[in-house]
């Protein structure tokens, strides 16, 4: 089944050079993405904000997200938090 969707993802942590730091490390694997997939990672204060915007199959959206988490995941572990 083919779907449109558009998601926003806000991660909240202690002061904004964490925020910073786990943005810059994650928007990297932004880049050279589908046509039908825009991802967009950046900071604001002590907030990581990611916007997506998805056309296509559901399953290929929900493997992209699970993929976003998980390099979220591994931004801050190496810095553990």
């Amino acid at each position: 089944m083919e779907i449109k969707a558009r998601a926003e993802i806000i991660w909240h942590y202690e002061d904004e050079k964490t925020a910073e730091a786990i943005a810059r490390a994650v928007d990297v694997d932004n880049l050279n993405l589908p046509k039908n997939l825009k991802v967009k990672t950046y900071w604001e204060d002590c907030k990581v904000m990611t916007k997506v915007k998805y056309s296509g199959e559901i399953e290929s959206l929900i493997v992209a997200l699970d993929d976003l988490v998980f390099s979220i995941k591994i931004a801050e572990d190496s810095l553990k938090l």
